[in-house]
């Protein structure tokens, strides 16, 4: 462990090494600017000029005629010229190249296209040499400009979209459609905005502004990184506030309606829910701060108490049972509030004020990259940025991503539940493709599947890969603060199967099981109808080639929360592993870019057909949405018709089908990938066995 003193020296040193020697002589470019000086008329641009003739000639002045080569090369590829010229020529070669090289899918092609252009706007806009020239002067108010560009760059106004008499909630309201159970939404991980109530130093300017989501969130990314971080991570140990800092939700329908600039999330369905005659008085965004686990979103902000109480007004108001929608880890959230509900309020209280459950695109049963970024802050997201990826690093390095994420308590909800018997591959594995494709190729990726993550020439299971993780064995000393919510991961979370029958036919009494469908059995509520909408057809990441970090930098310990000196993490995804069946590391399956589909099907098809997890018979339908994405030309987040996990909150059938459930209308099932094939072929322990076959459901209306 390298002491405080080795990185004072390094600085030291560094900013030795960066002065030009006092004896060097005076030249042609130093007296031309020395002149540009006294001239009050010279411009900006050519005192900027000058510096940089007068730098090049110190620089071969000193260290030759190479130096100044160099120097010229550095000075191109620092122009925008050159990022124009390099990225148009990148974005179109590298996509095809790669297309034939790696075979990819066409969805799989439009994200690379995609951050190409994000890539090309941000070299437009030319961000670090902009930054880097800011005087402290003129920071607020160069700052003010340089957001402004970056809030145009983040508006996703398609080029083209549906008339307005397309629009899902204008049809259905033609036909007689009509508001008539009480919406509540339940938004997921990282969708909602969270507002600064209370801040160190650095942040006191940001009073109810948003520390998360919007631009400020932005702004204080690119410059102000670490205080940034700071003010998002919870406390290490307790997954509660640090001292003298407080994040809270944003309130209302604009906490989750848009995200960063025109990033949209719930704003389209908020909107078809008006035009058949939905207003607040009938809808509620139950917006909540997830970073925290469940447990301690209602000992910290008494959340489901609110919840609860919000729904009986609605309900009472109205005179119908509500509507509950959620997206993405919003679900596991109604799954906790069904059983706290149960318990604190009545037993009857689901069935007395619940009609509907609409889940989109919920990970009920996890997913791998869960645990990649607990283990080394990547995902698939990350590993496929290439240079952007290297960009992000800059901004914020695997190391911090890490700890930041694992000072939240939700991040561990993602885990995968259900051990080698929902995730041991070969059976259980969604190879691509929208029909059942059991061939030859198909057991070859599954075969490789069966490793959840190979770290070297280790490959370990499901269940092994979690037993590494929440072991800590990776840890440096000075990572062992790090170390508290992952020691008390079995305080809030678990990720077993219950194998054994339930006491007395009743619940789980213990709240860490109650955001574990495996664990927890639905509420006794006959009349209630769950609704499994999930995309397929996008390829989604389920296993992880790891390779050791050579880069791994020592960390200096200190009584500080943060380290003097940033550290490294000892695994990082190989990117560079090819093969047949696998790409920049990874090994795909099926599913919406985020959720295999086993992940998001498999208790609607399979595991609630048991009266082991569904003693009071719920009906549960699944509806699959095929991911048909337009292309970027016309709309960079897929268009109406896309099934990506979060654009899909634009599909306009989906939406559709929301607000037929909503206006008391019918859905029928659909399932158009390989989800009851799969589910099928899961090893049931016996409590289990009078399931039969999956089914993709029916759920009439009452």
């Amino acid at each position: 462990m390298r002491k405080r003193q080795v990185k004072e020296d390094k600085e030291s040193k560094g900013s030795k090494e960066s002065k030009p020697p006092a004896c060097l002589p005076r030249n042609s470019s130093e007296e031309s600017l020395q002149s540009l000086r006294k001239d009050s008329t010279a411009s900006d641009a050519e005192l900027f000029s000058a510096s940089q003739r007068e730098l090049k000639a110190q620089r071969v002045s000193e260290f030759g005629f190479f130096a100044g080569v160099r120097w010229e090369f550095e000075q191109i590829t620092h122009r925008r010229r050159f990022f124009l010229l390099f990225g148009i020529i990148a974005g179109i070669a590298m996509p095809i190249i790669f297309r034939h090289v790696m075979h990819l899918h066409g969805d799989v092609l439009d994200e690379y296209v995609q951050r190409t252009h994000l890539a090309f706007r941000l070299s437009r806009m030319q961000l670090g040499e902009r930054i880097g020239h800011m005087g402290m002067n003129s920071l607020s108010e160069q700052g003010t400009l340089l957001f402004m560009e970056l809030n145009q760059m983040m508006d996703f106004t398609p080029k083209k979209s549906l008339p307005q008499d397309d629009r899902p909630g204008i049809k259905l309201r033609a036909t007689g459609s009509r508001a008539r159970h009480p919406v509540v939404m339940i938004p997921g991980i990282i969708t909602t905005g969270l507002e600064l109530w209370q801040g160190e130093e650095c942040a006191k300017s940001y009073f109810r502004q948003r520390m998360w989501g919007t631009m400020t969130m932005v702004q204080n990314v690119m410059l102000n990184t670490k205080c940034w971080l700071k003010h998002m991570a919870l406390n290490h140990t307790t997954g509660l506030d640090q001292e003298n800092i407080k994040l809270r939700s944003s309130q209302g329908f604009e906490a989750a309606d848009y995200v960063v600039g025109g990033y949209w999330v719930w704003s389209k369905l908020i909107e078809n829910l008006a035009d058949i005659g939905y207003d607040p008085g009938l809808m509620h965004m139950a917006a909540y701060d997830w970073r925290l686990p469940s447990p301690l979103l209602e000992e910290r902000d008494q959340f489901f108490s609110r919840l609860a109480a919000q729904t009986e007004l609605m309900v009472q108001k109205s005179g119908e049972k509500a509507t509950l929608v959620s997206h993405s880890m919003g679900g596991q959230v109604v799954l906790f509030f069904f059983q706290w509900v149960s318990k604190h309020r009545s037993p009857h209280w689901v069935q007395d004020n619940i009609d509907s459950f609409c889940s989109i695109a919920t990970p009920f049963l996890g997913v791998p990259k869960g645990i990649t970024a607990l283990l080394s802050g990547e995902a698939k997201d990350t590993a496929e940025m290439g240079v952007l990826g290297k960009i992000l690093d800059t901004y914020m390095s695997p190391w911090e991503r890490r700890r930041l994420f694992r000072s939240w308590g939700s991040t561990y909800v993602m885990i995968p539940k259900g051990g080698n018997r929902l995730w041991g591959g070969h059976r259980t594995y969604g190879g691509g493709g929208l029909a059942p494709d059991f061939n030859e190729t198909h057991h070859e990726k599954a075969s490789l599947a069966k490793n959840m993550i190979t770290l070297g020439d280790r490959g370990m299971t499901a269940e092994e890969a979690i037993e590494y993780l929440l072991s800590g064995q990776e840890f440096t000393d000075a990572e062992r603060r790090d170390d508290g919510l992952i020691s008390n991961y079995d305080r809030y979370h678990s990720h077993q199967l219950k194998e054994e029958p339930f006491k007395g036919g009743a619940g789980s009494e213990d709240s860490r099981h109650w955001s574990n469908p495996l664990h927890a059995p639905l509420p006794h509520a006959p009349g209630l109808k769950i609704f499994c909408l999930y995309g397929v057809g996008k390829e989604t990441d389920r296993s992880y080639i790891y390779k050791q970090n050579n880069e791994t930098k020592d960390t200096v310990a200190n009584d500080s929360e943060t380290p003097d000196e940033i550290g490294d993490v000892a695994w990082r995804i190989d990117t560079l592993a090819e093969g047949k069946h696998h790409t920049l590391g990874m090994v795909k399956g099926e599913g919406d870019g985020s959720v295999p589909i086993l992940s998001a099907g498999f208790m609607c098809a399979k595991g609630w057909r048991s009266k082991h997890f569904n003693p009071g018979g719920v009906q549960t339908l699944i509806r699959e949405y095929a991911h048909e994405p337009w292309s970027i030309l016309y709309d960079i987040r897929g268009g109406p018709t896309t099934a990506d996990h979060v654009d899909i909150m634009g599909n306009v059938e989906m939406i559709g089908d929301i607000l037929s459930v909503a206006s008391g209308g019918e859905v029928e099932p659909r399932v158009i990938s390989e989800v009851l094939k799969l589910s099928d072929n899961v090893p049931l322990p016996e409590v289990m066995r009078d399931a039969g076959p999956a089914h993709p459901g029916s759920a009439g209306r009452s």
